[in-house]
Parts: structure tokens; sequence; C-alpha cells
């Protein structure tokens, strides 16, 4: 963004003391109008209450790391091979890169979780070909009322692992049979408990080399107490 007048040693030195105090006044709305055009980089500046707020916060990449303060941390941009990617340096010096191509690095490492970690089961809408989307979860459910074909599911990553269960509703007696691209052992036993209300878990791994997913298991009525 260009700025109305450029912030150095000159605009800072004026008004000088002998100018007149009409001029010096000019000088003031100026500064303002600096100030102003600084700040909405990265400001609300809006004439409302958020005045001041951030709407978002630019960091000028950095030609090497910052040295570390004593009980400061300082969060900082750095060029990686053509990239300006985001760092943290602790007080004691140690320095932590946060992203990676677009990426959060923790996605990328071998990570050791302290806390345990889950994702939402997402339900698929029964039809008689069913599609999950596997950018949504790595955990499905869909309850049959029909029996249904399922699809490769959509947007898969290579390498992801994802689970579907199957509910057989009041009724049961439901089938399911595999779209083509999906693939598994012919000697597996992948047919569906059929009695009402049967829960049965189907894993399935996907192989992004050859764009393929591969039926892993189907464990069988698993919604029994023991």
């Amino acid at each position: 963004m260009a700025h109305t007048r450029t912030w150095n040693a000159s605009l800072e030195a004026i008004p000088p003391n002998t100018q007149a105090a009409a001029s010096g006044a000019e000088r003031i709305r100026d500064l303002k109008v600096d100030i102003r055009e600084r700040l909405e980089l990265d400001h609300v500046m809006d004439e409302t209450n958020d005045d001041g707020y951030h709407k978002q916060v630019t960091l000028e990449e950095q030609a090497s790391s910052p040295a570390n303060l004593a009980d400061k941390g300082r969060l900082f941009t750095k060029d990686v091979a053509g990239l300006t990617e985001l760092f943290y340096l602790d007080a004691a010096g140690t320095e932590f890169r946060l992203t990676d191509n677009g990426k959060l690095l923790l996605l990328g490492t071998n990570n050791a979780w302290t806390k345990g970690q889950a994702i939402t089961e997402v339900d698929v809408t029964f039809a008689s070909t069913i599609t999950p989307d596997a950018s949504l979860s790595n955990a499905f459910r869909c309850t049959l009322t029909a029996n249904v074909i399922l699809a490769p599911p959509s947007n898969p990553k290579d390498g992801q692992v994802l689970t579907i269960r199957f509910l057989q509703d009041g009724t049961g007696g439901w089938t399911l049979s595999f779209g083509a691209t999906i693939y598994g052992n012919t000697n597996d036993d992948l047919a569906l408990s059929t009695a009402a209300s049967k829960h049965d878990m189907l894993t399935m791994y996907y192989n992004g080399t050859n764009s393929r997913w591969h039926v892993m298991n189907l464990k069988k009525d698993i919604n029994n107490a023991l």
C-alpha cells in the first residue's frame, strides 16, 4: 500500500520549532493521516468501537533468526527454500518451526500425543449406492433401509484408514455389495449381519499409489455388552 508520505528522519523533523502555529496544526493533521495509513494495514480503523483491534498480523520475513530475550517469546517469519515459514523462539533460545509448505509442521512430524485424540463419526445418508466423503472424517455410519452398494469413498488421502458402521434398521435383512475399484481378499466373509438392529464395522485402507481402497476386515454384530 502506498502512503501519502514516506516515514523517515525528514518527516520526523517537521514541524521545526520555528514554524508558525497554523502550519504546525497542519502538520499535526498530516501526522494523524500518516499514523492511520500505517495502522490500518493490520488494524481496524473504521470509526467504531473496534478501532485498534487487529484484523490480521503481517510478519515481515526476516533474513535470519532474531536473538532471544529473557522472559520473552518471539514469533517471526523466515525464508526456507523460497517460502516464508513461521517460527517461534522461546526465552531460552530454542527455535521451533511451525509451518512447512502450507501445512502445520506438526502434521508432518512423528508426534507423541499426551492426550486422547478423536474424530467425529459422520452420518452417511442412505441411498442405494453410498459414497462417503473421506475428507469429512475417518469414521462413518449408515443406517440401512434397503440393500446398499458401497462406492469408493471420495477425496481420500494416501494411507488413510476409515471405518464405516452399518446399522440394520428395525426390519433388517439388508445386504452390502461393493463398487468397482474396491479390493480385498475374496475369501473373506464380507456379508453383513442381517438380523434387525445389528451393527457391523467395515475397515478400509486407501492405497494412493494404485488409487485403490482395500477392505481390511468386517467385524460383525459389535453392539453387544461384554
